[in-house]
């Protein structure tokens, strides 16, 4: 069992991540109100103000921080805490780029999306860690709930593309 990433880490882990959100959260209460995201960037389309993410964002970091402490603790796991940290930190990284593309008008985010989908069928990105990287990195400026039912979506994609390509990898590589 690694001892590295316990039960207490994933308490002050989600703690650190309820006190950041709702920090934020407070932050805009007092300063013009909270606001509201829609779905597709259409105000034709349901809002989400950021509070209810306030409320689900602690429970979708716990839920994955538990995800990934039970590949952590497999007996025969090549996974380490850094091989997890690199990759919510590249994860983080591309989600940051995006959202300051968005909010700056550029048309990168497109690419980098379909980008980060051809490489689905190479690296297992539907990983936790993934997933939790991709929505906490673009919180900030979409709120969590569309990062994270995006990011669930995209996330079933990348399982589905990288069962694909183990399935072309064998094909293509079976000895006769």
């Amino acid at each position: 069992m690694n001892t590295n990433f316990t039960f207490k880490s994933r308490i002050a882990l989600t703690l650190v991540v309820t006190a950041l959100v709702w920090g934020h959260v407070l932050w805009d209460y007092f300063h013009g109100g909270i606001p509201t995201h829609y779905l597709f960037h259409d105000k034709n389309m349901p809002g989400i103000p950021n509070w209810i993410g306030a409320i689900i964002l602690p429970f979708f970091t716990w839920i994955l921080l538990h995800r990934m402490q039970k590949r952590l603790d497999k007996p025969n796991t090549s996974e380490t805490k850094r091989k997890l940290f690199l990759r919510f930190l590249a994860a983080a990284m591309v989600a940051i780029g995006i959202a300051i593309s968005f909010s700056l008008g550029f048309e990168i985010p497109g690419f980098v999306l379909l980008s980060i989908l051809g490489l689905g069928f190479i690296f297992p990105l539907y990983y936790a860690e993934f997933l939790l990287g991709w929505v906490l990195g673009s919180a900030f400026t979409f709120g969590a709930v569309i990062p994270i039912g995006f990011g669930s979506i995209f996330a079933l994609l990348c399982f589905i593309l990288y069962q694909i390509g183990r399935l072309l990898r064998r094909q293509l590589f079976r000895k006769s």
